[in-house]
């Protein structure tokens, strides 16, 4: 039996449609363009939820958010994760990640694997952000503890990196940052860490949005830095080709994109709405000694990752077909309604949470060619329409809502009991004090917008 390494790099909020491996007019990933000569580049991958903790458990146990219910009130049990079912076979299993949602939380992700690293207290000022919106380490720092976790490894090992990188707030290197300016960086400072409800408000124009994805792809480009750093690694270490390395991004990212459905808000940022931005993510894999390169336009599904590293890693279970292609061409996606935490933001900002406050939820089929259709209901409402390529739209129609949740209240996908909900759960608070609104004009004008 085989036992390969695995590594699971995951940039938060990496959105497919901001990246040059898939088409983007910036050079934003020129590492992954090269790395995706010989790996499998998945065109058509969609995340299983909108952000970060259900998205994570999915791809860790396999099942849909849908099945799994796990989010920020529930606690994963232990037992149901590839992870440790690699680590009883005597793998090593790490985490590394600055988000506090993985590291930090009462969802017990970090229970998962045998050794997690979150933010350090401490660390060498050469790591910093270009930024003074937070003061934790680049991803940078998580990639060198990464491999030197690797360095102190005998025997096979399984590690998930978590990168931030490409999360708001967006704060890249002066390397990377080629496509902003100072008023672009001054105006997501003044803004603060959570910006969302801002522009959800209408107290912002959505045209703003726009401006912050300026920053947002010299993120990007510094994530594929990071990436290749670690890449680059284990190459000079001489394991990569013993390694499945895995990339993707977990969930999506808004910048004010309309959305089809009238009752949903536009997409802003991730954890609210139904939009292809939000789960449309790149997916680029490296099989163990792969050379030859290719593009699948299948749909694929983050969710199928447990299968790929029981096929790719692992030498067992090999099905026809790539890995992470879900049977039948199907595949589904949800967002649970927002929490109170959320419900209270939304109340002070926008005078009402209902607009917020719905069940996203989604199937994907997969159509000839570089296409899928998506059915996406947004509580009551639902919409239907052809995703081709990285963001265009076709056949748009409106649909029963109650054909989408057909299919999410089947036996196909079927409740599992794995998790146990948090009695005393207190969400995180507001990193940002920020008072955006108070002085809004002042503060546009101050920076040349008015």
């Amino acid at each position: 039996m085989s036992r390969h390494n695995v590594l699971f790099v995951v940039a938060d909020s990496l959105r497919a449609r901001n990246t040059s491996a898939l088409g983007y007019r910036r050079q934003t990933t020129p590492f992954l363009d090269s790395f995706a000569d010989e790996a499998t580049v998945y065109t058509q991958a969609r995340a299983p939820s909108n952000w970060t903790v259900p998205s994570h458990v999915s791809a860790f146990t396999g099942h849909a958010v849908h099945e799994h219910g796990v989010d920020h009130t529930q606690r994963l049990d232990p037992g149901h994760t590839i992870f440790e079912d690699l680590a009883a076979r005597g793998y090593a299993t790490g985490l590394f990640s600055d988000n506090p949602f993985l590291t930090d939380h009462e969802s017990g992700l970090d229970a998962v694997f045998q050794t997690a690293r979150g933010s350090p207290e401490q660390f060498d000022p050469a790591y910093e952000t270009n930024g003074s919106l937070g003061d934790w380490p680049n991803g940078f720092w998580y990639a060198d503890r990464t491999l030197e976790w690797v360095d102190d490894r005998d025997g096979p090992w399984a590690a998930c990196v978590n990168l931030m990188d490409t999360h708001r707030p967006y704060e890249p290197l002066d390397e990377y940052d080629r496509w902003s300016d100072d008023r672009s960086r001054s105006l997501q400072e003044s803004m603060g860490y959570k910006w969302h409800w801002e522009f959800l408000s209408g107290n912002l124009s959505l045209g703003f949005a726009r401006i912050l994805e300026q920053i947002y792809d010299g993120a990007v480009a510094q994530a594929d830095a990071i990436f290749e750093s670690l890449v680059r690694g284990l190459d000079e270490r001489g394991v990569l080709d013993d390694t499945l390395v895995v990339f993707a991004g977990d969930h999506g990212e808004g910048f004010g994109e309309p959305t089809a459905i009238p009752s949903e808000s536009p997409a802003v940022s991730h954890r609210i709405g139904t939009h292809d931005a939000l789960y449309h993510v790149p997916l680029v894999v490296r099989a163990p000694g792969q050379r030859d390169g290719h593009r699948v336009t299948d749909l694929a599904t983050l969710t199928r990752f447990p299968d790929a590293v029981r096929a790719l890693a692992l030498g067992e279970g090999r099905a026809d077909g790539p890995a992470f292609v879900p049977a039948e061409g199907t595949a589904v996606a949800s967002q649970s309604p927002i929490g109170n935490a959320m419900r209270e933001e939304a109340e002070r900002i926008c005078g009402d949470a209902a607009p917020f406050a719905k069940h996203a939820r989604i199937v994907y089929r997969d159509r000839p060619g570089d296409e899928v259709r998506k059915a996406a209901a947004w509580g009551e409402d639902a919409h239907e329409s052809v995703i081709r390529g990285s963001g265009g739209t076709a056949e748009d129609s409106e649909i029963d809502a109650d054909e989408v949740r057909a299919i999410f209240d089947g036996d196909r996908f079927a409740p599992v009991d794995i998790a146990t909900p948090l009695a005393d759960y207190a969400e995180f608070e507001d990193a940002s004090n920020t008072q955006f609104t108070a002085d809004l004009d002042e503060r546009l004008e101050a920076l040349g917008y008015r």
